[in-house]
């Protein structure tokens, strides 16, 4: 954590004197002060190396201060410095201008120090509250990009969040696949083999999933569990399942084929595919929660891969009809 006493912030002024009483009153809570005389300065010093805040006068020979925040807020790279005017210029419509470019705050000529120093305080913990929520967005994103494919992904981030994050009863289909036999081999493998295994496997099975944007519910040891038709709704989440399912068992071919030539072990693929109704959204506790689907579908489809031979996709009469 960055210690808000040792923040940087930039001071903008054309006066030496001004500048030499900001930096004053802000050294003495311990911040970082870097005094600049010049809006064009202040530019390459942000370029060089941006501040946590800067602190602007407006009336400033060659470049103002409504140029460089016009500047800074139109660039990527700087539009979330927050910029503080402090200007003698105390008319409203230069403060409504201030803030229509962008910045945080305004405060006017002669300063009262008491009122500097708790406006820098404040922008400087909205600036690392901001910064905290964009890596824990970043986490969570990173974490949900593991169940859905990147196009569900970007799609669910302009969708509201009750629309797919509250319990509700959803039409959708859902698919089992297991590898026959791979429990009773595994006794005969070391653990650092049936990690192997088991890693390589679902890395082929999870591509044929994200290909038809599915969302996988969890991982069953040699096996998973998907869904298609949550958390966005999807018209056609049979074919999209069942399409699924068919590139399953064609990418699982082609990884027994190679693993059996290179005498690894490898097992073939059985597949259990239903459609109809079930509840769909987070169940578990206030300090753990999960998102999933619930129902007699999921037993059925659960039942179907069960009873799968090798290469096989067992289905049922509701998903077919959905085919058609």
């Amino acid at each position: 954590m960055k210690e808000i006493y040792k923040a940087s912030i930039l001071v903008v002024d054309d006066t030496s004197a001004n500048l030499q009483v900001m930096a004053g009153v802000l050294r003495g809570q311990n911040y970082e002060v870097r005094p600049v005389p010049s809006g064009k300065l202040a530019l390459q010093a942000v370029k060089n190396n941006p501040p946590d805040l800067i602190l602007l006068d407006i009336n400033m020979p060659e470049m103002d201060g409504y140029e460089v925040c016009r500047i800074l807020k139109s660039s990527e790279k700087t539009k979330d410095i927050p910029i503080i005017f402090i200007t003698a210029l105390n008319e409203t419509e230069n403060e409504i201008m201030g803030f229509e470019l962008g910045a945080a705050d305004y405060i006017t000529k002669p300063i009262n120090p008491h009122i500097v120093l708790a406006r820098v305080k404040t922008h400087i913990m909205l600036k690392y509250i901001r910064e905290q929520l964009m890596i824990k967005n970043q986490f969570l994103e990173y974490t949900f990009s593991r169940y859905v494919s990147a196009k569900v992904l970007d799609r669910l981030k302009t969708t509201p969040v009750e629309e797919f994050l509250t319990m509700e009863r959803r039409d959708i289909t859902v698919l089992f696949c297991d590898m026959r036999g791979f429990t009773l081999l595994g006794n005969e493998l070391a653990p650092e083999d049936i990690y192997e295994t088991v890693n390589s496997f679902l890395e082929a099975m999870v591509g044929c999933i994200d290909k038809f944007d599915g969302t996988i519910d969890k991982f069953l040891g040699d096996g998973l569990m998907a869904f298609f038709g949550a958390p966005l709704k999807q018209e056609n989440h049979a074919r999209r399942a069942m399409n699924a399912a068919i590139a399953m068992q064609r990418a699982h071919d082609e990884w027994m084929i190679k693993r059996l030539e290179k005498a690894k072990p490898a097992r073939p693929l059985g597949i259990g595919v239903a459609s109809g109704a079930v509840v769909v959204g987070n169940i578990g506790t206030q300090n753990r929660m999960e998102y999933t689907v619930l129902g007699h579908t999921v037993n059925l489809a659960s039942r179907l891969c069960a009873a799968a031979d090798g290469g096989e996709i067992l289905t049922t009469f509701e998903t077919l009809l959905q085919l058609n």
